[in-house]
């Protein structure tokens, strides 16, 4: 009997079968530094699914520095773009509080936000975005992923929940576009984050809604009381 002769097996393409081959960002070496920019943020819009599948659990710094980058480089160009607009409609709410009012405390907060517009309050904003940038993304993957883990559905670990987070963060784009573009950029943002912990984590899209949901929820509570207390300050503060 002739013995078998074994099937030629196709080289090993040095990547094992179960790692994804890793987002366009993480191959920007390969694919040039703004083509993986570009592809992640125009995969994060229109193909999410397929773009967090494709992310590594091992990749976190360069995915920190998508969020990072994305974030900054938008919120910049639309403080830029609304200063004048900012500054043109404070400037009319300053002479018309003054013909009403003369408390030196409505004036004050009526020249904080003029100083937001003058050149050194645009300088604090481009020095201090990346930092804010990078506080938000760890705080918000942190909360999302103790309420997936308290669920049980954080499967795959905190990496997965910061790469889902940090993809997300694709339309701050939208930042750059003035007056609208920052509600669709956190509506669209809190939509990707809900995708990529279902994908990175491999759960139900029901579990992925309550994990990412449940800190804003939250946020909105705590937010609320903070109005709530501010107002009752405000109002001894004005009352005679």
């Amino acid at each position: 009997m002739v013995p078998e002769v074994p099937t030629a097996q196709p080289a090993d393409s040095g990547r094992q079968p179960d790692v994804p081959p890793g987002a366009p960002w993480e191959r920007r070496d390969e694919l040039g530094w703004w083509t993986g920019w570009g592809r992640t943020v125009q995969q994060a819009l229109f193909e999410p699914s397929g773009l967090f599948a494709a992310a590594r659990l091992d990749k976190s710094a360069s995915q920190l520095g998508f969020a990072v980058f994305t974030t900054s480089v938008a919120w910049t160009i639309g403080e830029l773009l609304e200063a004048p607009l900012r500054h043109l409609i404070g400037g009319r709410l300053r002479e018309s509080v003054a013909g009403m009012s003369s408390d030196p405390d409505v004036q004050r907060i009526i020249d904080q936000m003029l100083q937001r517009t003058s050149p050194a309050g645009l300088l604090a904003t481009v020095l201090l975005t990346p930092l804010l940038t990078l506080v938000f993304l760890y705080v918000n993957a942190a909360l999302t992923h103790a309420v997936a883990a308290l669920m049980g559905q954080a499967k795959r670990g905190f990496p997965a929940t910061f790469a889902a987070c940090a993809y997300a963060c694709a339309p701050m784009v939208f930042l750059a576009v003035p007056g609208c573009g920052s509600i669709v950029a956190i509506l669209w943002t809190v939509v990707l984050t809900s995708i990529g912990i279902k994908v990175t984590h491999r759960i139900s899209s029901g579990a992925a809604a309550v994990a990412v949901l449940a800190p804003y929820l939250l946020l909105c509570c705590v937010g609320f009381l903070a109005a709530g207390s501010f107002a009752m300050a405000w109002r001894r503060m004005v009352q005679p």
